[in-house]
């Protein structure tokens, strides 16, 4: 179903905009939709587990992930593979720290992830004025992040092998724990699962993801700022429900959230290349929304 909602948003694209599926563009849009599938991700793991998770920190993480990255790449000389590792380590300490709260302490996810996101940002705006850091993606992490081989994009090569990452590990014993965890915690915990372990390694995964995406995005960009991940914290939750992960746990269908990511990275195209209003897109982004929880619930009741 969602492979044919995005056809027809390409087939209606073509036919207000002609050249809207030429190649340059389609790769375009898969640049924009590789990040946000990216960041969807983050949220698939995580809302997988139940307890009404979500993690609201994968902007201010994914920015962390990005000034120590540039960071690191100032240190040694243009390290990219240390800096994507630092960045990526950074994010598993900060979603760690997360689960930690939640899982350990049972701080509700929503309260937890929206207090470390505002320590987070906090912290970088404190570091940034006082400590100048280095800002500026090495040419090696804009060429995987930007630039395309063969017609291809290079981040779409990365979110490729990391789409086949997160479904071995989704359909792996310790991805079909995490998912029994959101299904039903008290049988999973009968059953012998470490349900609190299982929902702290979710959080860790989502920071970790989340800090390798902000490198990854300050070479799309060319730079790390404050604020880079901000606009993928709402939009991540909105590609997940669309994609099918159910909102209550126990369900991650990745392959759904990654054909969702596209779609919206369509549909934002088409509209914005239609100079609709932000308004009109609000309502259309949030109608699109609302109508695909709407069919989720009624094939469930079917």
């Amino acid at each position: 179903m969602l492979i044919g909602v995005l056809l027809a948003l390409f087939a209606i694209g073509q036919m207000v905009l002609p050249g809207f599926i030429g190649s340059a563009q389609i790769a375009n849009q898969l640049k924009i939709a590789a990040f946000l599938g990216l960041f969807g991700l983050c949220q698939t793991v995580v809302i997988a587990t139940g307890g009404q998770g979500l993690d609201l920190s994968v902007g201010a993480v994914a920015t962390l992930g990005a000034f120590v990255g540039t960071s690191t790449l100032a240190l040694t000389d243009g390290n990219t593979a240390a800096a994507i590792l630092v960045a990526t380590a950074a994010g598993l300490l900060a979603g760690s720290l997360n689960g930690l709260g939640i899982a350990g302490l049972g701080v509700p996810p929503l309260v937890a992830t929206l207090a470390s996101a505002s320590v987070i940002d906090g912290g970088l705006v404190l570091a940034v004025s006082q400590l100048h850091p280095a800002i500026a993606a090495s040419p090696a992490l804009v060429s995987i992040a930007a630039l395309t081989s063969a017609g291809v994009p290079n981040i779409l090569i990365v979110w490729g092998a990391l789409t086949v990452a997160a479904l071995w590990f989704l359909h792996s014993f310790w991805g079909v724990r995490l998912r029994a965890t959101g299904s039903n915690p008290v049988t999973a915990y009968l059953s012998g699962t470490n349900t609190r372990f299982f929902r702290g390694l979710a959080y860790a995964l989502s920071g970790g993801i989340a800090g390798l995406s902000g490198a990854l995005l300050t070479g799309y960009v060319s730079q790390a700022f404050l604020g880079l991940g901000n606009a993928y914290v709402l939009t991540s939750v909105v590609v997940a429900a669309i994609g099918g992960v159910a909102l209550e746990g126990g369900r991650a269908p990745y392959l759904g959230v990654v054909c969702a990511a596209v779609i919206m990275t369509v549909l934002i195209s088409l509209l914005t290349a239609l100079q609709m209003a932000e308004a009109g897109r609000q309502i259309i982004l949030g109608s699109t929304l609302l109508a695909f929880l709407l069919l989720d619930r009624i094939l469930k009741w079917v």
